[in-house]
């Protein structure tokens, strides 16, 4: 019945075979122990039978982390973990013990107090020299139909061997580092990291404080991202996505630009703004802060990856914050960082961000966002109360 199970196993894996040859036959042997475990010696056979025949209604797997791939006891065990986390609404007294403090906050780049001065007295940086994020070279900032060409790498370095020794490659074309040409024909583009500089193009403020219950609206928690675009007043929000404690959509919208600030690059294949979905966007930054108003306030503990990112373009200043960066540490430690995508399929078995021609998206990023979260609270134990309040 081994050699049944192989048979079906491998016949269900062909698109994945190439990736991991072994895997038809490991599982064709873990499947077989399962079975044998549970069965007695005249159940044994249809046992198998059965199992083999449920091989067949599976659909074929394109990876090797889809829903398909693993025994019984794999997809059994999957799908009760799944249930679990869909099942847990967080609360604040699931996430109180885990918000940042003020120093964690300054020490991963989240601002803590809003910059002096009235803000958004420089715009946009239209026709002033900039510094070219892409190709570090100084240009003329200027809209996007007037914008001189930079050739780029858009993907980052990694390290790899080569011919057994280590090299520096770019993710996007596979050349190495030293190789000074870019492989991608762009606008040059630029980015500001200063708070003084961001406070200029666009205010910064608190969210508004918390209303007394029962006129209260906003939630005790919600999990946000946002998706951004170059512009020629620097990197800009131009999608802001919010889920609730229980995993659903309550708020998603694209953002126009301020008055006088021009998009320089969409940045599709990260960010899944189009000209066409940017078109629909209605409201500039200021309107959606005012939406954003009713449903997260000062008391709202906000959930987000690397989310002094999304405060920082939403020009909010939150002290209430439980981000996954902390929560699943790079093995290098600060300030190093592990992408949402991969920290999504080692604790969660999933795939997202798959499609590189479409970009990413806010909504599915914020609800991947939670589910870790909601990962977190179920298999983490709580931390050990503070020896100095005992």
């Amino acid at each position: 019945m081994l050699k049944t199970l192989f048979d079906h196993f491998s016949v269900l894996y062909h698109a994945i075979l190439p990736k991991s040859p072994n895997i038809a036959a490991d599982h064709a042997l873990k499947q077989e122990e399962e079975i044998y475990k549970k069965s007695g010696k005249l159940t044994y056979r249809n046992a198998c039978i059965s199992c083999a025949a449920s091989l067949k209604r599976r659909p074929a797997p394109d990876s090797l982390l889809h829903d398909s791939v693993g025994t019984e006891a794999d997809l059994s065990t999957r799908a009760e973990a799944r249930k679990s986390r869909k099942a847990l609404r967080l609360t604040s007294e699931h996430l109180e013990p885990y918000l940042m403090s003020l120093d964690e906050l300054t020490a991963w780049g989240y601002l803590v107090d809003v910059p002096e001065g009235p803000g958004g007295t420089e715009p946009h940086l239209e026709g002033k020299i900039a510094k070219c994020e892409r190709c570090t070279q100084p240009f003329l900032v200027k809209r996007r139909e007037e914008a001189d060409e930079c050739i780029h790498h858009w993907g980052k370095p990694y390290t790899t061997k080569v011919n057994g020794e280590k090299t520096r490659l770019y993710n996007c074309c596979s050349r190495p580092v030293a190789d000074s040409e870019g492989c991608t024909h762009g606008p040059h583009v630029f980015y500001e990291s200063s708070a003084a500089d961001l406070h200029a193009r666009h205010a910064f403020s608190l969210l508004q404080p918390a209303s007394p219950e029962p006129k209260r609206t906003a939630l005790d928690v919600a999990a946000m991202d946002c998706e951004m675009v170059y512009s020629t007043g620097g990197m800009r929000v131009a999608r802001v996505s919010v889920v609730d404690g229980a995993g659903l959509q309550v708020f998603d919208e694209f953002v126009r630009m301020d008055e006088g600030v021009e998009i320089i690059d969409y940045i599709t294949r990260f960010s899944g703004i189009t000209p066409e979905n940017y078109a629909t966007a209605v409201l500039p930054l200021a309107a959606i802060r005012r939406s954003l108003d009713a449903l997260i306030d000062a008391h709202t503990i906000l959930i987000g990856h690397a989310l002094d990112n999304d405060l920082k373009t939403l020009r909010i200043v939150h002290h209430r914050c439980v981000d996954t960066v902390v929560l699943f540490p790079h093995r290098m430690g600060a300030p190093y960082r592990r992408s949402l995508k991969d920290l999504v399929r080692e604790h969660l078995g999933s795939l997202i961000q798959t499609d590189s021609t479409v970009g990413h998206s806010s909504v599915e990023d914020a609800a991947a966002t939670l589910d870790l979260v909601r990962h977190f609270i179920i298999n983490k134990p709580p931390p050990k109360p503070d020896a100095s309040s005992s």
